[in-house]
This record gives C-alpha cells, structure tokens and sequence, in this order.
C-alpha cells in the first residue's frame, strides 16, 4: 500500500512537471512568433519606403490613437480640432509624411534594429542622407491580435523630438489660448505680461516670422528662453526659413542649455563640427548611439572621421574597421577607412579602400587630385600607390 502511495505521488509529480515544461515550451513558441511577427513587419514598412512609397507605413498607423495621442491633455483650440478631424485622413498623412525624406533625394532606409516583449516592441531605422549624412527614427510598436505591426509613435532624432509631442505642440501654436501656452511651461509662476508674450512668440513661431520670434524671445527672463519649446522652435524656425546664421546662434542656446540631450545630437553636429569643437561632437554621437542601442555601421563611420580629427589615429582605425565589418556596402566606412589607414601609414589598406571607392561609388583617387592635400603625400609616394595606379593604364 505505501508502496502505491508512492508511486502515485511520484506520477502526480511528474505529471505536474511535464505539464509545466511544455507550458514554458508554448510560451517560448508564442514569443517567437510575436518576435519574428514583429521583424517581418518593420522590414516590410522598410522597403516599401525604399520603393518610394509610404502606403504600407501609413497603412500601419492606428489613426484614433495616433490622433488621441496628438490631443492628448493638450488644450488645442476647438477650431483648430475640428478643421483637423474634418480633414482626416488627408491632414493626418500631412504630418505623417512631412518626417519621412524624399526618396527623389536618393535616401536610402536601412532597418537597424527590432526588439520585442510580448505585444510592445521598438524599432530603430536608419535614413541614408545626400552627401553622406544620416537620420535615425525609433519606433513604438505594437502587435495587435491579427499579428500585424502598429506604428503608435515615433522619434525623429533630426527634429530631435517625439512625432506626436511635435504635431500637438504645432496644434497649440495654430491659436494659442493663455491657458494652452501656460500649459506647455514647466513652471507655474507666471504673470499676464509674461503669458501674452509667449503667446506672441509661438505666433510668431506660427507664421514663420523668425525675426519677430528672436525679438520676443530676447526680451523675455532667461527661464523661458531656456525652455525646450523655446530652444527647439528657434532651431526648427531658423532652418524652415534657411537663415544659417541664426539657426546657429540657436545651436549655441540649445548645447548651453541641454549639451547631454541625444535627442538633439544630430542637430548640434551642425555646430560643433564648423567650430571644431570635436570632443563634443564626438560626446554627442557616443550619447545618441547609447541611446539607439543598436549596431550600426553609419555611426561607427562617424565616429572614426571624428577621432580622425581629434588626432586618434588608432581609435578612427578600429572604429572604421568595424564599420566595413557590419556593413561592407556603406560608402562612409571606406572613406572612413581609407582616411584612417593613410593617417596611419597603412598604406596597403588605404589603397584596397582607395580602390574600392573608385570602382564601386565613383570616387577619383588620381595623383592631381589627392595633391591637393598636403597629408596624403606618403601615399602619393608609396610603392602600395604607384602600383595600384600602374594597374589602371
């Protein structure tokens, strides 16, 4: 009798057991799924957009909430609600395509990255700009229940700001109420005088009129001159209306103010990199790389041509090394590569870089034309060189 008592004890927990295993087996299964659901998706919305279109990225938006999300506890003007609803879906794609570049432009999109937990996921998608610059998007998703991948927001890290964040903020500024423009403060203090004066300032945002802006922004306390709204909107306002100048003076405001921010990183490489200040830049693409999270082989480029300047050989070296690594396809790693290796007088990686370079992207690599540069010539003078240009006759 103890004897059974036993060995159905030892049934039950086996039994238990096994039903536990297959339990997590199941679970792991689903999680795959979801992940791979996930992968598929982002990478589908990816070469659409490479074939010049936006339908299946659009398409992949849930417009009610992206739009609950814009409103938000925003107080936009009822007009302003209504013209917007009553324009739908046209004003919506509006906005939604105003952050996505040209592909006539030749840009080129590159999906760098998906994760996933359960339903939620983040994607991170980088955009090949004209004369080697780049953008990066990071996306919330999620999976509904028929396993499609929804778009709910996005980060555009060259705007330096949450898509819906913008889009409302852009709403306020269409007729900014006192009530509307005290709400986008992050400090309560505020009198009449003060609150009219920044609602002429996003008026003038609004418009576009940038000195009338700079004007009202001048003569206002420092504690909203150094509001984000403030910062980003002098930046984003100077660049609409292609007055360099001033855009920079705004840079200057924004790395005074948030130099630790990545989400303005891209944006103050546009000073930084002028006003040779390199440490920072190179500060800047580490933050913002950090803050992706992802392998990618643009930024390892950059990062190379950045220690390059800083007189780091070695490190720009490595830096453009793993970019070829990752992605041997990417024109910015070779002249990466090519740039470090000649600085390090290695010369016959700097010429496989070279050739690469002429072949592939059409990039000249002529005696008259590398001695104009004063440091390429040891390259100019290397047995590495001379063979290789002899090959060509």
């Amino acid at each position: 009798m103890q004897l059974i008592r036993h060995f159905l004890l030892l049934l039950v927990l086996v039994t238990g057991w096994s039903a536990s295993v297959w339990a997590d087996d199941d679970a792991e299964k689903e999680e795959a799924a979801r992940q791979a659901a996930f992968q598929s998706g982002m990478q589908r919305i990816v070469d659409d957009l490479n074939t010049g279109s936006t339908d299946v990225f659009v398409n992949s938006i849930d417009r009610a909430d992206l739009l609950d999300r814009i409103f938000g506890l925003r107080l936009i003007d009822q007009r302003v609600k209504k013209q917007f609803r009553e324009d739908l879906p046209q004003s919506l794609l509006r906005y939604v395509t105003s952050t996505l570049p040209s592909t006539e432009e030749g840009v080129k999109t590159k999906l760098l990255g998906v994760e996933s937990r359960g339903v939620r996921g983040r994607a991170v998608v980088r955009f090949d700009l004209p004369d080697s610059q780049f953008n990066y998007h990071e996306y919330d998703l999620l999976l509904n229940d028929g396993g499609k991948v929804i778009i709910r927001d996005w980060t555009d890290f060259l705007d330096g700001s949450l898509f819906t964040e913008s889009a409302g903020q852009s709403m306020v500024m269409a007729a900014p109420g006192k009530s509307a423009a005290r709400k986008l403060l992050d400090f309560a203090n505020v009198s009449e005088k003060e609150l009219f004066q920044f609602a002429e300032l996003l008026k003038a945002a609004r418009d576009r009129k940038l000195d009338r802006y700079l004007t009202i922004r001048d003569d206002m306390p420092e504690r909203f001159q150094r509001q984000r709204i403030v910062v980003e909107t002098n930046v984003h306002l100077a660049r609409q209306v292609r007055k360099r100048r001033q855009m920079v003076a705004g840079l200057v405001i924004m790395a005074k103010y948030f130099p630790d921010e990545p989400l303005y990183s891209l944006m103050l490489l546009d000073l930084y990199f002028p006003t040779r200040k390199y440490e920072e830049a190179f500060q800047a693409l580490q933050g913002l790389s950090d803050r992706l999270d992802v392998d990618d082989a643009a930024m390892l480029a950059r990062l190379s041509a950045t220690a390059l300047v800083m007189e780091k050989p070695q490190d720009a070296a490595a830096y453009a090394d793993a970019a070829l690594a990752l992605e041997p396809t990417l024109e910015m790693a070779w002249i990466s590569a090519f740039s470090a290796h000649v600085a390090l007088s290695d010369f016959v990686a700097a010429v496989a870089a070279a050739r690469k370079l002429q072949a592939e992207f059409g990039r000249d690599f002529d005696p008259e034309t590398l001695g104009k540069i004063k440091s390429y010539a040891q390259l100019l003078e290397s047995g590495e060189y001379k063979g290789w240009r002899e090959s060509l006759k």
